[in-house]
């Protein structure tokens, strides 16, 4: 590809990754959010939860000031405190619920575009069509007052279903029905997917992208390990290229080429592509900004 990626899309980071002392909602949050903000390189941001008032204000002055394109991430909360959108009992589904709907003023503050969700856990096949039914339900909520009191539309990340975080939706059919029906009520909902998740699901981009094609309306591009016994087995985020990673420079202009054959990626449309990244204990952030930026350059320009 010979012309510049910004005519396609923004790129972006997600923040509490590449600093996961923030995953908590914890820690240097402004200095950290500081790296991001203040390279040019980056257009958008994924932030997650802030608790700390004044700390959340300055950094919401700082997204708006630079104005990055954020997205509120509620996945880590959601993991963090075991909150499952699609549990089979009324009472923890709706306590999973009303703790996501507690995020949307932060959301608000922080100048967020869009609030993103992730569905609870798998089930056994016999108990799939139920809980599909009860995480269509709590979507809607979810997208019905995140719409009215922030004027915020929802999306909901594939992850895995079988591996490592094992949630509902994992397989790209099954995320396209779960769109399809939460869209009837809700059309400004979408999907979310992960390069790396992709893999983690055995699925392939040029094969399985275009069952979601019309729902999805962001991307992340990140790493993983499925291979068993490997240190860094499963969803863990690591930098492009290591051994035993599923995903590198070629992996990654696999998903970018499928992208534009699906119309996801055109010009004038330039949606937000993430990288998501996490920086290993005892490793520079800097690191690992620089390793998903040569992986861009090379995926990008090499074809």
């Amino acid at each position: 590809m010979k012309e510049p990626w910004q005519r396609y899309m923004q790129i972006g980071v997600v923040h509490p990754m590449l600093f996961p002392q923030c995953l908590a909602g914890e820690g240097p949050l402004v200095e950290t959010l500081q790296t991001i903000c203040f390279d040019p390189f980056f257009e958008a941001v994924d932030v997650g939860v802030m608790h700390d008032d004044r700390q959340r204000a300055e950094c919401a002055a700082l997204l708006r000031d630079t104005r990055l394109t954020v997205t509120f991430a509620c996945q880590p909360f959601q993991l963090l405190q075991g909150l499952d959108i699609n549990h089979p009992e009324a009472v923890e589904r709706n306590r999973a619920v009303e703790a996501v709907l507690k995020l949307i003023p932060q959301a608000r503050e922080l100048g967020a575009s869009r609030l993103a969700v992730m569905s609870g856990k798998n089930v056994p096949t016999e108990q799939r069509r139920a809980a599909i039914g009860w995480l269509i339900e709590s979507l809607g909520q979810i997208c019905r007052a995140a719409w009215e009191e922030a004027g915020l539309p929802v999306v909901l990340e594939i992850f895995d279903h079988d591996v490592d975080k094992n949630a509902l939706v994992g397989p790209c059919a099954l995320a396209a029905e779960v769109a399809a029906a939460v869209r009837r009520d809700y059309p400004h909902f979408g999907l979310l997917h992960d390069l790396s998740h992709i893999y983690l699901c055995r699925e392939q981009p040029a094969r399985h992208f275009p069952l979601i094609r019309e729902h999805l309306v962001a991307m992340h591009l990140g790493n993983s390990v499925s291979r068993r016994g490997h240190p860094l087995f499963g969803d863990t985020h690591p930098p492009f290229g290591i051994e035993g990673g599923d995903c590198d420079e070629c992996q990654v202009r696999e998903c970018l080429k499928t992208l534009f054959d699906i119309g996801f990626l055109r010009a004038g449309r330039r949606p937000v592509v993430a990288f998501e990244v996490r920086t290993p204990s005892g490793t520079d952030p800097r690191v690992c900004i620089t390793n998903m930026k040569r992986t861009l350059a090379r995926a990008w320009y090499d074809w």
